[in-house]
């Protein structure tokens, strides 16, 4: 016969008064028979079940602290970020009269849509690489986008009261902090996000120089685009003038920094 510790379990011999393990005194019988009822817990067993735990809590905090990581990277370099320009002039893309081909086996057909310059000021920009989240093609040979404000806005900028708040997927949006409808309906009217593809090396050169707040003055044509690669394609399409959340695709021939 063997009677077990209430407190600590430890098997000890029936005639036992205390506990051999902890010297708890004996109150009730836990006898044999009485082992069917009430089992000795296995403190082995419950320190491997927390040790597992502990681990696998771990295990999802870091995973979860790599992912908010990641999400603030991207974040904040998707909407803000300037990267800088690293695509190459026939090393990454190259002409071949209206065909645009890119190392990576895409050939766009570019079509003409009107010619088109464009003075303005600078209010946000945004830089792009063939490497970045989500893939897009034509990150490689439009390696920048400008937001313009023209006429008024860049003579006058310190009169309006705007806040870039993101810059992602190619589109710029923007808070205007005014209640006056006409204000708003001249700035929407007055600005557009410029996907720019650099027809020549100088161009390439000078979009290095751009910043935030530079005029610039841009000479070049709207273009739509039409990409084949294998069995996938890809349609690329301008608008034809600034203003109204406008997006133009510009084939630039020449860009000036004019302040």
């Amino acid at each position: 016969m063997v009677k077990y510790c209430k407190r600590c379990y430890e098997e000890n011999p029936d005639s036992a008064s205390k506990c051999s393990n902890c010297n708890t005194e004996f109150e009730i019988d836990y006898s044999i028979e009485n082992r069917k009822s009430r089992q000795p817990v296995h403190h082995k067993s419950i320190r491997d079940h927390e040790s597992r735990a502990v681990k696998i809590f771990t295990f999802i905090l870091v995973i979860f602290i790599t992912f908010i990581g990641f999400l603030i990277y991207f974040g904040l370099s998707g909407q803000f970020g300037f990267a800088g320009i690293n695509c190459q002039i026939n090393e990454d893309f190259y002409f071949e009269g209206n065909y645009l081909n890119t190392s990576e086996g895409w050939s766009f057909t570019m079509t003409k849509v009107k010619d088109y310059t464009l003075e303005g000021i600078v209010i946000a920009l945004k830089t792009y690489d063939k490497s970045d989240f989500p893939y897009d093609p034509v990150n490689i040979f439009s390696p920048i986008d400008l937001a313009i404000g023209i006429e008024d806005i860049m003579e006058n900028p310190e009169k309006y009261d705007y806040s870039i708040t993101s810059f992602n997927n190619r589109v710029c949006n923007w808070y205007l902090n005014y209640d006056d409808n006409l204000v708003y309906q001249y700035f929407k009217s007055h600005t557009g996000n410029n996907h720019i593809i650099p027809h020549n090396q100088e161009v390439l050169n000078e979009l290095s120089n751009v910043s935030v707040n530079d005029c610039v003055d841009i000479t070049g044509s709207l273009v739509n685009l039409y990409g084949v690669r294998g069995g996938q394609n890809y349609h690329w399409n301008t608008d034809t003038g600034i203003g109204n959340y406008a997006c133009e695709i510009i084939l630039v021939d020449s860009i000036t920094i004019i302040n």
